[in-house]
């Protein structure tokens, strides 16, 4: 029996927000795992870099910059790709714009771009690269959160924005099934990320509150985000689509009262 990375060997992989943060470790992985993969963000240097060090480990990668909020940059993008390598397999959507935190009365002023980005984008996407997707049976992989599904300090509009993600994965799901495209969503909860140059829960009060809220104890590695979505886009996972995937540790298990009269009294 192959493994899932023997089944993904030379697949074609596009990972948007790709410069940092999970994107980055996702497309390294994914290198490692000999796909080929595209790095796509709106951080030119940033970007170049991590295409620049995946290639002079060996492997096979590809940069372009793209602006999300942009039908004609993410036209250009798929069409990049496809000149660049031929084929495309697999689509991860993953960036994420940075957002202020405002109160809901000053919320409005970024409904735009949280919604371009993490909504608007992953449809507009999916709408240049079908074509493609169709002719090697692909998968799009939407990143979600834990946030559309309970209110958490995240701004407003990542919210709406994170809810609306989920239906759109079903809605391509039930349209494009009939042309072998599978569509899931991956949703994290909360992830050790470096802020600052330091994890999250390298912050002693992180930790504890960390180990207080989340059943396993501890927040997910971006590694393991990955490993997630390599099950979704490999053979392994060929009967799974229109489905959301919760990497959390429990942490939407458990009822708020419950863990405050557990931990506070």
């Amino acid at each position: 029996m192959k493994s899932i990375y023997e089944s993904l060997k030379n697949k074609v992989v596009l990972v948007t927000g790709s410069a940092q943060g999970i994107g980055r470790t996702m497309v390294k992985k994914m290198a490692k795992a000999e796909l080929k993969v595209v790095v796509s963000d709106i951080k030119e240097s940033l970007g170049e870099a991590v295409a620049e060090e995946i290639k002079s480990e060996g492997y096979k990668a590809l940069f372009v910059k793209t602006d999300l909020c942009n039908e004609y940059s993410i036209k250009k993008l798929i069409e990049i790709t496809i000149e660049y390598f031929g084929y495309l397999d697999i689509i991860v959507n993953n960036a994420r714009p940075k957002l202020n935190l405002l109160p809901f009365e000053e919320s409005f002023s970024e409904w735009d771009l949280a919604l371009d980005v993490l909504l608007k984008a992953p449809a507009l996407i999916a709408k240049y690269a079908v074509p493609h997707l169709k002719k090697s049976g692909g998968s799009i992989i939407n990143i979600g959160s834990t946030n559309a599904f309970f209110v958490s300090h995240q701004p407003l509009a990542y919210h709406v924005a994170k809810s609306g993600l989920l239906q759109l994965t079903r809605y391509l799901a039930c349209t494009f099934g009939n042309q072998g495209i599978r569509v899931n969503t991956v949703c994290p909860g909360l992830v050790d990320l470096y802020d600052n140059n330091m994890p999250l829960t390298s912050n002693p009060e992180n930790k504890k509150i960390v180990e207080l809220s989340v059943p396993l104890q501890r927040a997910a590695l971006a590694d393991e985000i990955v490993d997630a979505v390599l099950f979704l886009s490999s053979n392994s996972a060929a009967y799974i689509t229109g489905q959301t995937l919760i990497l959390d540790g429990g942490i939407t298990l458990n009822d708020h009262f419950h863990i405050m009269k557990k931990n506070v009294l």
